[in-house]
């Protein structure tokens, strides 16, 4: 009630007060963020809710002292103009500044987590700047998202309306050695305050989130994006891998081996090599791949399915990351790039590196990628480069901006046209991967496109899947007349797993991660089957293609030959909190982010939605553990000393 009308205290008071608004506003905006995501969050209760947002306040602490240092320096730091009018209302606009921005930042993340997972990090900003379409990207967007700019604008009216009740009294001003005083507490509380923990060496870090919680989801509740953002940039402005070391050189010997030898029988088969990258393209949109949905519900992908039943099929094949660069990063290179690591803006990203594309083109393969979006749009295009790929077909060289979908690209119909068309002038044998982009939000389909025949008409996912499967069919029946149809290996996949599960039971974190691999030969040289028995990893693809190619010498590849033992394959994603999913055929484990210890176990053969965690440590899951830290190790250090390439020896 007394907040109807303004009240006088001195400075200090007044500064704790507006601070302390701020750090309230913030953790309010908790409840906005759990209410939109509140199945994803795996929150069950609305006590468990208050638990986790009590837990999370020394992360709020810590952003709101970020976000607020500069104002209470301007307030505390003894000066002469520490009491100015001018300089008191300068510090006011600093504050209104900055906590606008902060309040702005955790609102904003609440749509935009359903598209990375977690909370926003200094990659998800890098990524986005990348693209020289980003600002009417993001202004398309909005009027799908109008009621988040209405919920910021009416969260950011009560902060500046609470915080200007208070008036500074003038003529209160404390003798200097008081005012010393009082900056030596309320500047080490500051302090204390951005370091998120008092008396320890470490800093509070975004992992910490992990103890206050009962399953992974409920990290994102724990924290908020401007901490998440800040505490990130540091690290990802270098964007490092540090090394994980858990073996001796020879006890990982052991283990693994990421040098590839050729079999005594190898012979390097001289046929084309066609990848087809479907973006959103998750597994569980597919009936032929779907674990949890009745077989044949969906429909979304008929034509795709039926080329599965002329495939080699893997069915459990894990997503590295939750973003279309990084599932490039995998395919391409054979080697994952985790969430949140980057790696085109990080200092690896000029490594030697054996990837398909580099080791065919020195072998006579014409290389070339298909994605119809801008020049640079995620730095698709440099991965491509940097792993090979001598030739990228964009939006520009497509050259008709009659079939740009104003925001992303070339729809994929017209775009499965150009791609034959362009294949049929490449020289023999080639190597090509195409990205389509038509399933990406918000989903839009040429003008006067007739979706009566499709189950969902209405823009959303599977409308975008069911117009993409459309094109795959149109790409299939164009390039079955050209000569170089029967001397081509078809490998298609997904860049991520499916990001549009919000709310129902799919959105967890195997299932919504797997992708397909669909390996298609019109000649029928690959015989047709279904591995169920395995899981591996998108890196794996990699390795796959140059094994079913039959390459001759020996290359450096972190990822396995996914059709090799299913004993030694397994799948590893980087998900909340920094923390490893592993998993094989019999069990899936969490581990901490430092992959030292096993935080959960679940039995994966009968509870793919991990709803039932095992109370019992086993043998499977201390071997899976055991491999997935070799592999870590083995990557880490490969990617730190430029190791990728059998070219190259370890250093150190």
């Amino acid at each position: 009630m007394f907040l109807r009308r303004r009240f006088t205290t001195n400075i200090y008071l007044a500064t704790i007060y507006q601070f302390f608004i701020a750090l309230a506003m913030l953790w309010l905006s908790r409840f906005f963020f759990v209410i939109y995501n509140w199945q994803s969050s795996a929150v069950a209760s609305f006590g468990e809710l208050m638990r986790l947002s009590a837990y999370g306040l020394r992360f709020d602490l810590s952003a709101a002292a970020y976000f607020n240092v500069l104002f209470i320096a301007m307030r505390i730091v003894p000066q002469p103009l520490q009491f100015n009018r001018v300089w008191l209302k300068a510090s006011w606009l600093v504050y209104a500044v900055c906590n606008s921005l902060m309040l702005a930042i955790n609102i904003g993340d609440t749509p935009y987590y359903n598209f990375t997972g977690a909370r926003l990090r200094w990659s998800n900003v890098a990524t986005i700047m990348t693209d020289d379409g980003a600002g009417s990207i993001l202004l398309q967007y909005l009027p799908g998202y109008w009621w988040v700019v209405v919920s910021g604008a009416a969260f950011i009216a009560v902060l500046l309306w609470l915080a200007s009740r208070v008036n500074v009294a003038s003529a209160s001003r404390p003798r200097i050695p008081v005012r010393l005083l009082l900056f030596l507490v309320l500047g080490g509380c500051a302090f204390a305050a951005m370091r998120g923990r008092v008396g320890a060496g470490m800093l509070l870090a975004i992992a910490d989130a992990t103890y206050g919680t009962r399953v992974a989801p409920q990290i994102n509740v724990v924290l908020n994006s401007p901490y998440c953002l800040l505490r990130s940039m540091n690290r990802e402005k270098s964007n490092n891998e540090p090394v994980l070391t858990f073996f001796n050189p020879s006890e990982l010997a052991k283990i693994r081996n990421s040098v590839h030898m050729p079999a005594d029988t190898a012979a390097l088969r001289r046929r084309n090599i066609v990848t087809i990258i479907i973006e959103s393209g998750g597994a569980e949109w597919m009936d032929s791949l779907t674990l949890g949905h009745t077989p044949g519900s969906l429909g979304l992908m008929p034509f795709l399915d039926s080329i599965a039943s002329q495939s080699l099929v893997v069915k459990n094949v894990m997503a590295t990351g939750r973003t279309s660069i990084g599932g490039c990063t995998a395919i391409f290179g054979g080697f994952p790039a985790f969430d949140p690591f980057y790696y085109m803006l990080s200092p690896y990203n000029k490594n030697v590196v054996d990837s398909p594309a580099a080791l065919l083109r020195d072998k006579g393969w014409a290389t070339v990628l298909y994605c119809g979006v801008n020049h640079g749009s995620f730095n698709i295009d440099q991965t491509a480069h940097a792993m090979g790929y001598s030739r990228v077909c964009d939006r520009d060289a497509y050259g008709n901006d009659d079939d740009f979908d104003g925001q992303w690209g070339i729809f994929d119909e017209p775009m499965a046209k150009y791609v034959v068309d362009d294949l049929s002038k490449e020289p023999q044998p080639f190597m090509a991967a195409w990205f389509t982009i038509s399933a990406h939000g918000p989903f839009h389909l040429p003008g006067g496109y007739d979706t009566s025949r499709f189950r969902h008409p209405e823009a959303c996912p599977e409308r975008g899947l069911e117009y993409t499967d459309v094109a795959l069919r149109r790409f299939f029946e164009l390039a079955r007349r050209q000569p170089w149809y029967d001397n081509t290996m078809f490998i298609i996949t997904g860049d991520h797993g499916n990001r549009d599960f919000k709310g129902t039971p799919y959105d967890r974190d195997y299932i919504r991660n797997r992708v397909p691999l669909i390996v298609y030969t019109p000649d029928g040289s690959i015989v047709p089957a279904v591995y169920a028995d395995r899981v591996v990893s998108q890196f794996d693809i990699a390795p796959t293609t140059l094994s079913l190619l039959g390459y001759d010498e020996p290359y450096v590849s972190v990822g396995q030959d996914a059709l090799g033992n299913p004993d030694n394959l397994f799948g590893i994603y980087r998900g909340d909190g920094g923390r490893y999913l592993i998993a094989d055929s019999r069990r899936a484990i969490y581990t901490d982010s430092r992959a030292e210890k096993i935080e959960e176990i679940y039995d994966l053969a009968s509870d793919p939605f991990f709803e039932h965690p095992l109370s019992e440590r086993d043998s499977l899951a201390d071997a899976l553990l055991r491999r997935g830290q070799a592999f870590l190790q083995d990557y880490t250090v490969r990617l730190n000393a430029d190791s990728l390439s059998v070219k190259l020896k370890v250093k150190g």
